[in-house]
């Protein structure tokens, strides 16, 4: 396996970022919202959170918000994970070149989903703005 250039390093956390933007937090994200906001078409969700439906708009906004965090939370939790316990979890990341451990390829990977950060993941990649009523 070879050494990684700071520009491989780059592609490999934005690849790896893209899919977790797009597939855990964004997709997450739209369902916690539709249910919500009572936009969710899965009658079984739209029965056990009817009482969200009282709430006004504002605190339907709030609520969204709360979720749009927890989620974040939890991702950086999980990846913080791995840097805490690098013995004995590993997350591998593989492209053309090998396999790579994302601790090697970053420091404070969890980091890297940062909201309020330009360079953040959930700005490069994220299509879920802002909870608006």
């Amino acid at each position: 396996m070879k050494e990684l250039t700071t520009n491989e390093k780059q592609e490999l956390l934005d690849q790896f970022g893209k899919r977790v933007i797009e597939h855990v937090r964004d997709t997450s994200l739209n369902i916690s919202m539709n249910i919500a906001t009572g936009k969710t078409v899965n009658p079984i969700l739209r029965k056990q959170y009817s009482g969200l439906s009282k709430l006004s708009d504002k605190e339907k906004e709030l609520v969204c918000d709360l979720l749009s965090e927890t989620i974040t939370d939890t991702i950086y939790n999980f990846l913080d994970m791995f840097e805490s316990y690098p013995d004995e979890m590993k997350l591998y990341i593989s492209n053309s070149s090998g396999e790579y451990n994302m601790c090697d390829v970053s420091e404070k990977m969890g980091g890297k989903i940062a909201f309020e950060d330009e360079d953040g993941w959930i700005q490069k990649f994220s299509k879920v703005g802002r909870f608006i009523m």
